[in-house]
């Protein structure tokens, strides 16, 4: 039973991993992006460079030609060899180098350009020396190995022998190379992608945990103590045709403001309030989108709608309708016009529309005037239910006025954009002005970016109650 436990988690964390990158896939492009472009860049800034090798044998001469001197021999050559290969890079070779070229190179540009390793189980004593030039490169190596061979044929000698106990001999010389040993670009693009990849996946990962945006139904529910109404897809089309329910009535992205109608119309919530504020905790969460389509698709099931344009910042409702700057709610706040006279009908149902008229300087007042309330009443009396699309509840105070004004509010949340803190903020204040809380909406959501959703169903008990939910008491 562990065994089987142990897998089933192990499985359940690498979805996660995997959601995470297909959720995150941007991060990931641009590390991936970003690091092959550097090693790119560093590949073609990197001045080539040749490596040219000899190969150095360290041999003591025998002299009585008996066993043990020869193992002598070969046991001093062994012993010398390790430290001939650091010797090589000192300062008294490396300037005997230099002199010996006498091109300008300094000894200390050698030390830097030499190295020198004994080969294993060996007395071959191998230097490599790297240049930008490779003839240059070859002479330096021939030059090193000449200058080496009587630097240490100088130290060897003991006392007023003629024979050094030690001696270098080349034993290959140095090869003119074909093909420059750095950069090697296949090599820096591919560690290029590897570091991209990696640090790209660690990015994500980051990301995701500290990431607060909204991104599921449940959660939502939770934050808000209320029902979650509906999720409403991401759809590329609705920038440029916001009217789902007229110009695609039959796609799927339609059905879900039908299956919000519903909700609202038969779900947990009660019955069809009769006025609903529609509003959301900031701004491009949309709000007007919902407002509008909802207004549709309730006056398509026979439901008598009036949709009132009551963002009076920035109002939309207008353009998305076709009905463009025409006199509306503002008009008659001000006392300058009727309901009748700036009530306008929409469609070929039971739709009806109160534009918002022209932007007045004192949006917050209008709301809060007694005017207000009885053209509220008003409308209540001509129709089933009206719609108010309001500005975000965070922004400005007008939000929270409709709500408080109106039977109901449904609280609009961006799938991936809204942070917690916001939304239970913005359900703070719908709280705050004893606003009754219908429901929320996700919207903007992506393909298969939230948890199993049963709409109209009342969140748990564990969730914060920062809302009275409507049809439990206000």
């Amino acid at each position: 039973m562990s065994i089987s436990v142990k897998g089933d988690a192990s499985t359940v964390e690498k979805l996660y991993y995997l959601r995470v990158l297909r959720r995150r896939w941007m991060i990931l492009v641009v590390s991936v992006l970003f690091a092959l472009t550097s090693a790119a860049l560093v590949t073609a800034r990197t001045t080539p460079q040749y490596a040219a090798s000899i190969t150095l044998i360290v041999s003591a001469p025998e002299q009585s030609g008996n066993l043990n001197t020869a193992y002598q021999a070969i046991l001093l050559s062994q012993q010398r060899v390790k430290s001939y290969a650091a010797l090589m890079r000192s300062q008294g070779v490396t300037a005997g180098v230099a002199r010996r070229l006498g091109d300008g190179v300094t000894a200390e540009e050698l030390q830097e350009r030499i190295t020198a390793q004994v080969l294993p189980d060996s007395v071959l004593l191998r230097a490599t020396v790297t240049d930008p030039s490779a003839a240059h490169a070859v002479q330096v190596a021939d030059t090193l190995g000449t200058e080496f061979s009587h630097y240490v044929d100088g130290l060897e000698r003991s006392g007023t022998s003629a024979h050094p106990t030690v001696k270098i001999t080349v034993a290959d010389g140095a090869v003119l190379p074909s093909a420059p040993v750095s950069p090697r670009p296949v090599r820096n693009l591919g560690a290029g992608l590897v570091i991209g990849l990696i640090v790209g996946a660690v990015g994500a990962l980051l990301r995701d945990r500290t990431d607060t945006s909204v991104r599921s139904a449940r959660i939502l529910s939770d934050l808000t103590a209320s029902p979650t109404l509906a999720a409403i897809d991401f759809d590329r089309r609705a920038g440029k045709r916001p009217l789902t329910m007229r110009d695609d009535a039959e796609s799927v992205h339609a059905e879900a403001f039908r299956s919000l109608r519903t909700t609202l119309q038969f779900g947990g919530a009660g019955d069809l309030p009769r006025s609903v504020t529609v509003a959301g905790s900031a701004a491009d969460e949309g709000t007007t989108t919902i407002a509008c389509n909802l207004a549709i698709a309730l006056a398509e099931s026979g439901v008598r709608v009036i949709l009132v344009d009551a963002d009076l910042r920035r109002p939309r409702v207008g353009d998305y309708l076709g009905i463009g700057e025409a006199p509306g709610l503002t008009n008659v706040l001000s006392e300058r016009m009727p309901v009748k006279d700036v009530l306008r009908s929409w469609g070929s149902g039971s739709l009806s529309v109160l534009p918002s008229g022209p932007i007045p300087p004192n949006p917050s007042e209008l709301l809060t005037s007694r005017t207000f309330r009885a053209t509220l009443r008003k409308l209540e009396g001509e129709a089933d239910i009206v719609i108010f699309d309001a500005p975000p509840l965070l922004g400005v105070c007008d939000a929270a006025i409709l709500a408080h004004n109106c039977a109901g509010a449904i609280l609009v949340t961006r799938y991936g954009r809204t942070r917690e803190e916001h939304v239970v903020e913005a359900a703070e204040r719908l709280a705050a002005v004893n606003a009754r809380l219908v429901g929320t909406v996700l919207n903007f959501v992506q393909p298969a970016g939230h948890t199993p959703l049963v709409v109209g169903v009342p969140a748990p008990a564990a969730g914060r109650q920062r809302v009275t939910a409507m049809g439990e008491g206000s």
